[in-house]
């Protein structure tokens, strides 16, 4: 059967219910050419995701995608293989349609250089990645149902598997399962419900018969609009949408109240704004895939259930949108690792813990990367395709497992931050370089007094997982305490983790010695926590560090406090006095070169005592704490940008009034590459 064929072999796919990938491996206009034949033959949607190809959708937009169905698509991976895009541009595709994946010659997969990897990747620049595509190599020419179609070799299409019992798309009825769902939501009065699946098990369109068939009144909130698009074809009623942050703000002004609130692709909505969202309506049903690709991993549902402790919880198993058994299904979950882990939680392992640094040549121990990696999509609700890539082919990455009978329960994965040159770091203290990676090492120089965070040699601790049935038994603080005896070991001189502030994480973090040196002023958008940063100094040079980085964090924490409305425990807030060197080093870094205006706060305000009648547009902003946008209308301003500007240039005069010959010499200083601690200025 040859490619003449392909329009009949297409509908004899949508007849079965079926999906399937063609690989294109070849020239990037050879493959062009095939594409205009095949949509020619095979008449359909044709979405395109491509770096580089004209009204193609790029990769990062992929998520515009999600709720949506369509029939047939083209994933252009030629340049980058962005694997968060495909997983969603597969979930899309409805039975029948082919996936046309585009990338080089077979050949040439060894040497294949991953644009993609500088979304991924803690080092510069971008990566060729050959365990990925061995990896991928593997899978699909393994794979007897997938199209492979070489530029010099001859086009031979598969021979499809039949199944006995015929497959029928629903008629806009509610499945079995569906309608078990169904009844129990309607007959609910108060409560929390979730249904979770994997991708075209119906899930948005239950939603929609629900509100289909519910008589009271119903709201809608998604990431995007139009990814309730399966949710609106599901009712003949108007959809009343809102957007997250929309939705929160009205219910917070108490302009908004309803019977029902459903939360569409829940998983792409931070857990902290789903809490709250959830406080506001006296039924909620929250409607997600958990496959890692939206943002989150399984794990979501763990952490979910912790913040809301009586989650009624439905799972929907049978595919809707394609027939069981789909043959493009089957070779993303064997690429992507995206099948549910075969851990029972409710069976616990007796005997010691064994604690060993994986050496993470993970092509190499296929069992050993299936272990890990679904321990942490089990366990870690922020784990995505991506983190895969990462375990395939990053750079600079560690990690360490604590097994009890050869079966891994706990797992830290750790990042190699610093040992860059002290111009680069000194550039990035004055604000005027961002380079890739290197997350807390950069921001302690950002915000703090120095540039050595980025010059010493750190680990960052990226991710720490262990199974929820094998938590509150020491296995995290075990593997962190082995950490720190090998790190000691290997010329690491502190270790640094980066997580979204709770009480509990930070007391964890302080049992196992560390220090808070950092608080963000801005939520983050995965877990909606304001952002905690913590340091354990493994050398004296650690030590210097972590004593700057908390004189640094003293100075600003007034500050933080103000802006978060977040107060730490008295023991974590840090006691360090600053020094007059620190204030005059804080100002001349804002006044001189581009740092943070967060950084100067208290510094501008010990410098403003007996000058206030002088800088009244400084003492409105670092004292009075006045918004942008009051000093920008109380001083007639054109903008934030003259503002930071005057801001600037009066913090100068000021060090002038005080001491002008100190002042010259901090502004000399700045233009040189030499470290503060070699000048006694004050």
């Amino acid at each position: 059967m040859s490619f003449s064929h392909l329009h009949q072999y297409q509908q004899k796919l949508a007849q079965l219910g079926q999906r399937q990938l063609l690989l294109l491996a070849g020239e990037p206009a050879w493959q062009t050419a095939l594409i205009q034949q095949v949509t020619q033959l095979c008449q359909g949607d044709w979405v395109t995701i491509s770096s580089n190809q004209p009204d193609a959708l790029l990769p990062e937009q992929a998520i515009r995608l999600l709720g949506r169905e369509f029939l047939h698509a083209v994933f252009d991976a030629n340049e980058g293989f962005n694997t968060d895009a495909l997983a969603m541009l597969t979930g899309t595709l409805k039975a029948g349609s082919i996936l046309i994946l585009c990338l080089p010659e077979i050949e040439s997969w060894d040497r294949y250089i991953d644009n993609d990897s500088q979304r991924w990747n803690d080092a510069q620049g971008v990566l060729s990645t050959p365990n990925f595509m061995a990896w991928l190599k593997n899978i699909t020419l393994g794979d007897e149902q997938v199209m492979v179609w070489q530029q010099s070799m001859p086009f031979q299409l598969p021979t499809l598997i039949e199944k006995a019992k015929p497959w029928a798309l629903p008629q806009g009825k509610p499945t079995a399962e569906q309608q078990v769902i169904l009844d129990k939501l309607l007959l609910s009065t108060s409560g929390i419900s979730s249904v979770i699946a994997p991708r075209g098990r119906g899930k948005s369109a239950l939603a929609g018969m629900f509100i289909e068939q519910y008589q009271g009144n119903v709201l809608v909130c998604a990431p995007a609009k139009n990814s309730t698009d399966v949710l609106s074809a599901h009712t003949s009623k108007a959809i009343s949408f809102y957007s997250p942050d929309n939705l929160l703000a009205l219910c917070i002004n108490n302009e908004i109240q309803s019977d029902w609130l459903i939360i569409d692709e829940a998983a792409s909505v931070p857990i902290a704004q789903l809490e709250a969202l959830c406080g506001y309506f006296p039924n909620v049903l929250m409607t997600t895939t958990v496959q890692g690709y939206e943002g989150t991993g399984r794990g979501f549902m763990l952490k979910l259930g912790d913040n809301i402790p009586n989650l009624r919880t439905y799972q929907l198993q049978t595919p809707i949108r394609w027939a069981t058994d789909c043959p493009l299904e089957n070779w993303l979950n064997q690429l992507l690792l995206l099948d549910e882990p075969k851990y029972n939680f409710a069976c616990q392992q007796q005997g010691d813990v064994d604690i060993h640094q994986l050496q993470g040549n993970w092509h190499n121990n296929i069992s050993q990367l299936y272990d890990f990696y679904q321990l942490l999509t089990s366990a870690h609700y922020r784990t995505t395709p991506l983190d895969l890539r990462r375990l395939l082919d990053g750079q600079k990455q560690r990690y360490w497992s604590a097994s009890i009978n050869n079966k891994i329960v706990g797992a830290v994965w750790c990042i190699e931050e610093g040992g860059l040159p002290f111009e680069l770091a000194h550039d990035v203290w004055l604000g005027i370089r961002r380079p890739r990676g290197n997350l807390v090492a950069q921001s302690l120089v950002t915000y703090g007094l120095i540039p050595d965070a980025m010059c010493l040699n750190s680990l960052r601790i990226s991710r720490i997982a262990v199974l929820p049935q094998y938590r509150r038994q020491k296995i995290a603080a075990t593997l962190i305490a082995n950490i720190v005896k090998e790190s000691h070991k290997q010329a690491i001189d502190y270790l640094s983790v980066s997580f979204g502030y709770t009480e509990t994480l930070a007391q964890f973090w302080m049992q196992c010695g560390f220090q808070i040196v950092r608080l963000g002023v801005h939520k983050e958008a995965s877990s909606g926590c304001y952002t905690a940063m913590a340091m354990y100094p493994l050398t004296e040079k650690g030590e210097q560090l972590l004593r700057s980085s908390l004189s640094a964090f003293a100075l600003q924490y007034q500050q933080i406090e103000l802006q978060t409305k977040l107060r730490l425990a008295d023991k974590l807030i840090p006691s360090y006095s600053a020094t007059a060197q620190d204030n005059w080093l804080m100002m001349a870094g804002f006044a001189f070169a581009h740092r943070s205006t967060l950084t100067v706060y208290e510094s501008v305000a010990n410098f403003l005592v007996g000058y206030e009648q002088r800088y009244p547009l400084l003492v409105a902003f670092f004292v009075d704490n006045k918004s942008v946008e009051q000093c920008v209308a109380e001083f007639s301003l054109s903008g934030k940008k003259v503002l930071t500007k005057q801001l600037r240039e009066q913090c100068a005069r000021l060090m002038a009034e005080k001491d002008a010959q100190l002042t010259s010499r901090y502004q000399q200083w700045l233009s040189t590459y030499s470290h503060p601690s070699c000048f006694d200025f004050v």
